[in-house]
């Protein structure tokens, strides 16, 4: 895996997403086969103990093939198009549009997903699980941009003001182009630009607004950082005593014992949702839905999956089964979890060049 920068492009790749690259095209062989199951997905992001019982318990063999990347995934699907090796994928929730255009995923049967109900609420069918209509994958883990904190510092952080208050002059850090669409939130507007769908003049003003702002605040920030390993070597040295940060990078700090809390402010983030996805066409698909079905009926699945990964369970009730530091670092309250907007693969175009034409205004300021 190749080590990126955390942005709303590249945080797909961050906080142990996948170490591991495609394996081998032998371990997954693209003819159907009685009781076998082909999985394309994440290092750590399937436990070993319950793919091993699925097998127990169903007969069916599954093959796992890891991969580190959305677009290996989007390349290997559709150069197989016609002939899939893999049954479920593991796609996150923005990239949805690109999958289903190309005609790459089954729509979701939720019909066919008993457990459907034990998901958390703000999963089972929120706006950016459908494209045409249809939802496209089961939820399994969440990342989002919070506000980190130390709180031997920093006590109460209700909203996003607190990184502005002059106190906390040269105290503060973030990344440029991620927090710009948390500025354009706290400032009441859309900054995942849904909202902006054939309005590019209004998208604009309200760029520049949130651009402007930054810039005015701008002897705030003690550095900007591109890096989830900065931010924390920033936070453990007491260089800065809050940031934007992903959930990631945040959670690992908070799970080797620094004084760090990371939380929602009222007036919410952003972040994005891993799925996984039945294939068009997958050779087994029957055993694809057993093997989903399966997964969200057990919270111990969802509390390892989260554990493993550093992302936070989109199953209901997984925070009973975590310590209370695995609370702190991998759990919200549930006001906190409807705070955040998931990322739409809608309109991503206009705001990846807003975004970027802004972000580097305000660096160059």
């Amino acid at each position: 895996m190749r080590n990126p920068k955390t942005t709303r492009r590249s945080a797909l790749k961050l906080f142990g997403a996948g170490a591991g690259a495609l394996a081998l095209p032998a371990i997954i062989r693209p003819a159907a086969a009685a009781g076998v199951l082909n999985i394309t997905t994440y290092d750590k992001f399937l436990p070993k103990d319950f793919v091993e019982k699925f097998q127990r318990d169903t007969g069916i063999e599954v093959r796992i093939r890891l991969t580190d990347d959305q677009a290996k995934q989007y390349n290997l699907l559709t150069a197989e198009a016609s002939r899939p090796s893999s049954d479920i994928v593991t796609v996150a929730g923005h990239r949805f549009g690109q999958f289903v255009d190309a005609k790459l995923l089954s729509p979701l049967d939720t019909g066919r997903i008993t457990n459907w109900k034990k998901l958390n609420t703000a999963y089972q069918d929120a706006p950016w699980m459908r494209v045409n209509g249809n939802i496209w994958g089961l939820p399994i883990l969440a990342g989002f941009e919070g506000l980190a904190r130390n709180t031997e510092y920093v006590k109460d952080a209700e909203s996003w003001a607190v990184m502005f208050e002059p106190k906390y002059k040269g105290f503060t850090s973030y990344m440029v182009g991620d927090f710009l669409s948390i500025t354009m939130r706290y400032l009441g507007h859309d900054g995942d630009f849904t909202a902006y769908i054939g309005k590019p003049e209004e998208a604009q003003k309200a760029t520049n607004e949130a651009r402007d702002f930054l810039i005015k605040n701008k002897t705030m920030v003690r550095k900007y950082y591109d890096a989830g390993s900065e931010v924390q070597q920033m936070l453990v040295n007491e260089d800065v005593y809050m940031a934007q940060a992903w959930s990631g990078p945040a959670a690992k700090l908070i799970m080797d014992g620094h004084p760090i809390r990371l939380s929602v402010p009222k007036e919410g983030t952003y972040g994005f949702v891993y799925t996984l996805n039945v294939v068009n066409g997958a050779p087994n698909a029957e055993n694809a839905y057993k093997f989903l079905d399966a997964a969200l009926g057990s919270l111990e699945v969802g509390a390892a999956m989260s554990r493993q990964s550093g992302f936070n369970s989109t199953f209901a009730g997984v925070d009973s089964l975590l310590s209370e530091r695995e609370r702190r670092a991998l759990a919200l309250p549930q006001d906190q979890v409807e705070r955040i907007v998931f990322f739409s693969s809608q309109n991503r175009d206009m705001k990846n060049l807003m975004v970027d034409r802004a972000t580097a205004e305000i660096k160059a300021a």
